[in-house]
């Protein structure tokens, strides 16, 4: 019998392969399953603490009569005998509920892949048939509602606040968008009682891509449902229900089309994205800079341009942001739109930089009106006041010492320094805009020339009440009167980085990133008729703050070109384009080598403090670096009024923030002995000049004590009340 032959080795491979694979996929399936199972039924974020109510603070009684007579029943009155309930007919700082609704809830045109509104009620977890989106997970997110059990006419679908939406321009789509008052809307819980502070720091994690958090939650969400038959048949059931039986098949084959091409979008954006913020961002935070360069020089450009963002940033309050001279966090803008147009660039507002040119390049997704519609109502917002019911009462005599304090060792960097209210601020020379001389240091100026001739038109336009020319007049008994010059203004200074001591990981890469915006050079003049003074070997090798006015003015101009306020190069309305710009700033921005310090009133309610959150209260902000937590952990906003700062220690689920990490220094704006500067600020010694020392634990109190009711005085005076006319939000495109 002859012997057998041995299999060759090719058909053996074959064999293996053909009975591991299929081994192998189940393995791979089990583990994914296991995996969507795990973080489906164990969520990975904080715990709510209780609450047993919810007040507001600065309550005027009865300044919203009107508001409460037109009100649809969105914020009922509350017995009058508990004086922290909310009523219908107060405003609580500043606002009544219509301005509330148009900072809660005005869209400014951001679009995450695609993402739907009307899809995120309708997700169940990855595994399982419970709802994703519920008011407690998205809380334990760190996302805001607004207290009214009843359903808001313009939140249908009960989202958190600043989770609004806006018509897709090619369809009827309700596309989600993330809009302000997500990232400047804060709570702190305290004692069993929940504080909402409007404008106050948020305390979620929307950019983070760990799976415990909203966007891969919903994208796991999205891909179970699309991969299982029957979680898509109770998804589409909800999103079409209001679709005739006859064309229910088709748009059920729509939808699949739509969930599938924003799942692509997703994983284009985790793949390209997922390393380029290293130092985790954790809750209330995010590299907004770092975030606005990734977006619009790599993801909307070219992926060359991407570049390492390693600085987060707190999301900062916005009470008085309108009033300075430097508008941007960090000082480095002058002009409101353009500021707010870049933040939305930032958080995913589609715009167009690779289409050809006059076919439809710097189209964007962006809503101009409305950003201006939140701009001008954020200039009502007042600071959030101390409630000594809430917190316990002032020690008068402990405040006064520690305003003397204040005086002596804070006002003089932290202002705020008026400039002449009978003199427009265009008209001041750069001279009398210069805030402080002397800053325990050098401070730094407005190195920006100003050509007051080129001006002179803009001098001359009236600021009657007027409109857009292609938008309808005001209502009657708005009064509004259009921003086209500043008569007020609370100047800032700029303190060098060196001086500061502060982390300056965030002011560098503004300043030492470049990009390639090579192919959006103009081969003729601009159409926006501007030149943008980029040399001929820059446009491949351009800075943050020079491409971004290039590609900011181009986009701003063209919009405005849609509004019918330009034609081409030629302005048809100069004062309507002054007013949506911002009391007629040019954009001018500069990558200063400094911090801005901004004015102090509210402070006590935005910890944590120094620009990346570093510092967890106040206290420890008047403590030498080296005494200061070097971990502390985040996640929820329990408020200590003893240090007027975050109850920080280990509980489960926490963000535990390290300060060793890049972008994470806790060190410089130290009160502490020896020579002022290198980060070392404070109370300078008289009898020995340029010496600095620590303040004695009485100091330290006695300044607490005053920062609870700390005034910076008379507020600029916008002059103009809030509306919202000329935005076309919520109406279909």
């Amino acid at each position: 019998m002859a012997d057998k032959q041995p299999t060759p080795w090719p058909k053996k491979i074959l064999k293996w392969v053909l009975v591991s694979i299929p081994v192998l996929l189940l393995i791979v399936i089990a583990g994914a399953y296991g995996y969507l199972w795990y973080i489906s039924n164990f969520q990975n974020i904080p715990e709510l603490r209780p609450v047993d109510r919810i007040v507001y603070l600065n309550e005027q009684k009865n300044a919203c009569l009107q508001d409460s007579a037109n009100a649809d029943g969105e914020t009922a009155p509350a017995d009058d005998d508990d004086p922290l309930a909310i009523r219908a007919t107060s405003s609580y700082q500043g606002w009544c509920n219509d301005y509330r609704q148009n900072f809660y809830r005005t869209p400014q045109g951001t679009d995450f892949f695609g993402l739907q509104y009307a899809w995120l009620p309708s997700l169940e977890r990855p595994v399982g048939k419970k709802q994703l989106i519920t008011r407690e997970f998205m809380r334990r997110l760190g996302f805001v509602y607004d207290p009214s059990e009843n359903i808001n006419p313009n939140n249908p679908l009960d989202m958190p606040i600043g989770l609004t939406w806006h018509y897709a321009k090619d369809s009827n789509d309700k596309i989600m968008d993330v809009s302000c008052a997500a990232c400047h809307s804060g709570q702190m819980t305290y004692e069993g009682t929940l504080i909402q502070i409007d404008g106050s720091p948020g305390g979620h994690a929307l950019p983070a891509l760990q799976p415990s958090q909203f966007l891969p939650n919903v994208y796991a969400s999205l891909f179970t449902t699309m991969v299982n038959p029957f979680k898509f048949s109770r998804f589409a059931d909800k999103v079409l229900v209001d679709v005739p039986e006859k064309e229910l098949s088709a748009q059920k084959k729509h939808l699949k089309k739509k969930v599938w091409s924003s799942i692509w979008q997703a994983l284009v954006f985790a793949w390209y994205n997922h390393a380029l913020y290293p130092t985790v961002e954790g809750y209330g935070r995010t590299d907004g800079l770092g975030r606005i360069a990734n977006t619009v020089y790599g993801d909307d450009l070219s992926p060359d341009n991407y570049r390492i963002a390693d600085a987060p940033v707190n999301y900062p309050h916005v009470w008085d942001i309108w009033a300075f001279d430097w508008v941007q966090w960090m000082g480095s803008v002058k002009q409101p739109m353009a500021r707010n147009l870049n933040e939305s660039l930032g958080v995913r507002s589609r715009l167009d930089l690779t289409s050809p040119a006059g076919e439809g390049r710097y189209d964007t997704s962006a809503m101009l009106p409305e950003m201006h519609c939140i701009e001008i109502t954020l200039q009502h917002l007042q600071p959030p006041t101390w409630s000594e019911e809430l917190f316990g009462p002032i020690d008068r005599q402990l405040a006064a010492q520690g305003k003397q304090l204040f005086e002596q060792t804070c006002k003089t960097c932290h202002g705020p320094f008026p400039s002449n209210p009978e003199i427009p601020i265009s008209d001041q020379p750069i001279a009398k805009r210069t805030a402080c001389a002397t800053c325990h240091g050098p401070s730094v100026t407005d190195p920006i020339k100003e050509d007051a001739a080129s001006d002179s038109d803009y001098h001359q336009v009236a600021t009657h009440q007027r409109t857009y020319t292609a938008y309808p007049d005001p209502d009657p008994g708005d009064h509004y009167e259009l921003q086209t010059k500043r008569y007020e203004v609370w100047q800032v200074i700029h303190i060098p980085l060196e001086y500061i001591g502060t982390d300056p990981q965030s002011a560098l890469n503004m300043i030492n990133y470049r990009y390639d915006i090579s192919s959006l050079k103009p081969e003729t003049t601009p159409m926006t008729g501007w030149e943008p003074g980029i040399k001929e070997e820059a446009w491949s090798n351009i800075d943050f703050a020079t491409g971004l006015r290039y590609i900011g003015g181009q986009v701003r101009f063209s919009q405005y070109g849609n509004m019918g306020i330009m034609e081409g190069p030629n302005v048809l309305d100069r004062a309507a384009m002054e007013d949506l710009n911002g009391f007629g700033e040019e954009d001018n921005p500069y990558a200063w080598r400094a911090y801005r310090p901004r004015p102090l009133q509210g402070i006590w309610a935005t910890a944590p403090y120094l620009h990346n959150g570093s510092v967890p209260s106040i206290y420890q902000l008047l403590l030498p670096a080296d005494e200061r937590d070097q971990t502390f952990y985040l996640g929820r906003k329990e408020f200590n009024p003893a240090t007027l700062g975050l109850r920080v220690e280990k509980y489960k689920n926490a963000f535990k923030f390290d300060t060793t990490k890049t972008g994470n220094s806790n060190l410089g704006h130290e009160f502490d002995d020896g020579l002022c500067g290198s980060g070392v600020i404070g109370f300078q010694i008289p009898e020995r000049p340029g010496f600095c020392r620590q303040f004695t634990e009485r100091e330290r109190m006695a300044l607490l004590e005053y920062l609870k009711i700390h005034d910076d005085g008379k507020r600029p005076n916008p002059r103009t009340a809030p509306h919202c006319s000329n935005s076309k939000w919520p109406e279909k495109a």
